[in-house]
């Protein structure tokens, strides 16, 4: 026997159903020039199922005292559909849409680390220089097994990011894996307002071998790169070590602009392939900004660390012959993630394209493959890093540093011998 209840409120779903599917063409007549219209009724079936559930759950639902508000529900089922994704895509409410608005910007709060998720597990790609994170040791392909005591198995993106954020000052414990040694470290981290400096001062090695570290880009580091970069110059230096080890990368317009330090203008720094029409299907981004006067022999250093922007700068740099690649394969992060704001100051992170080097390599799942290939745990990387963060850096006692320095050397005698033979 049906009642009348159940009957009312199924009357309801089917009108909630024609409303929503009459304001869906409505949008769909007025927004002409939008390319996410409505096209095929699928679409619209597809949407009634959705409202009907969406309608089954707001009434029925028995576990809690009120109805579950639309927002919940629509923020998880968005979640649920990003998940259904690649591991690079996912759902930002309106505090972490907010929070990777500052961290693009320099500044951000957390504990320093760029994470993602590789097989069901929250993953390091890298602790960014001077952070909690690094200042705690924590190494790239570590795993975060539990987080105050609570699991990750299974956890998404923005999860872990809400689970690491917090007040500065306030600690968070972490049960980390790490494969490479087979063991288990329990690390408690305080968390601080994160201001890393993504540019390291310049620094003077043998035979008038300049180096510089960027750690990662965002806003700020092209600027800072330049000045560094003219304060260097005033040393006449022979030749460039850039370190991009351990960078995981950050904007892509920065990654570009810090190429084109190095690049004629007009040159292609990296090309992207999405989805759309043959015109929009690929995108070209060549340097435009002054190009640097400093126009010595380059080395750029690479290691496991590093990814997505600094794969596009190293990438671009080698095609092009302007740098050699020492060190040893880089991550292969190598697709776009565009950032779609939503109405409410939520977003969606959705990978839109993956990137290629003015050759034609793939990045994605790929790397680089430097042309002298050195190896340097990232362990034993780490902890020379954290001690040069401390003044005292042992340049000599690093293997890809120092091949770096052979590289130049070679090169400049090499040019040198040329001459004399010439004249």
């Amino acid at each position: 026997m049906i009642t009348k209840r159940p009957l009312y409120f199924l009357n309801r779903l089917f009108i909630a159903c024609l409303v929503f599917l009459g304001l869906l063409r409505a949008a769909e007549v007025l927004s002409e020039s939008s390319p996410m219209r409505v096209r095929d009724s699928e679409a619209f079936e597809q949407m009634a199922r959705f409202t009907l559930a969406l309608e089954q759950v707001r009434q029925f639902y028995v576990e809690s005292d009120e109805p579950i508000s639309y927002e919940v529900l629509i923020d998880g089922a968005i979640e649920g559909m990003m998940n259904q994704l690649d591991r690079y895509s996912g759902f930002l409410g309106d505090r972490e849409n907010e929070a990777l608005q500052s961290e693009t910007r320099g500044q951000f709060g957390g504990v320093g680390i760029v994470i993602s998720l590789e097989d069901g597990w929250l993953t390091v790609v890298s602790p960014m220089e001077g952070t909690p994170g690094w200042d705690a040791g924590l190494l790239t392909d570590d795993r975060i097994l539990e987080i105050d005591g609570e699991s990750t198995r299974g956890i998404s993106l923005r999860g872990a990011v809400e689970l690491l954020r917090g007040e500065p000052g306030t600690p968070v414990s972490l049960k980390v894996g790490r494969p490479s040694e087979g063991k288990t470290l329990d690390v408690t981290l305080v968390r601080a307002v994160i201001e890393p400096r993504t540019v390291q001062a310049y620094r003077m090695l043998d035979d008038g071998i300049g180096y510089i570290r960027v750690t990662s880009f965002a806003e700020p580091t092209p600027r800072m790169l330049r000045e560094e970069l003219n304060r260097l110059r005033r040393n006449r230096p022979e030749g460039l070590i850039l370190d991009l080890r351990g960078n995981p990368g950050g904007l892509l317009n920065a990654a570009v602009e810090v190429a084109g330090l190095f690049l004629p203008q007009g040159t292609l720094v990296v090309y992207t392939e999405g989805r759309g029409d043959e015109e929009t299907r690929r995108r070209e981004y060549v340097s435009r900004g002054r190009r640097q006067a400093l126009d010595v022999p380059m080395v750029v250093l690479i290691n496991a660390g590093s990814a997505s922007g600094s794969e596009i700068v190293a990438g671009a740099l080698r095609d092009h012959g302007r740098a050699t690649l020492v060190g040893q394969q880089s991550f292969g992060k190598g697709s776009v993630q565009s950032v779609v704001p939503l109405r409410d100051g939520s977003a969606i992170r959705l990978t839109t394209a993956i990137y290629f080097t003015p050759d034609g390599h793939q990045i994605h799942e790929q790397g680089l493959e430097p042309d002298e290939r050195v190896s340097f745990p990232l362990r034993e990387w780490a902890a020379a890093q954290r001690q040069a963060s401390r003044g005292d850096w042992a340049w000599r006692e690093d293997p890809q540093v120092r091949r770096a320095l052979e590289v130049l050397t070679e090169r400049r005698d090499a040019a040198e011998g040329d001459e004399r033979s010439g004249d």
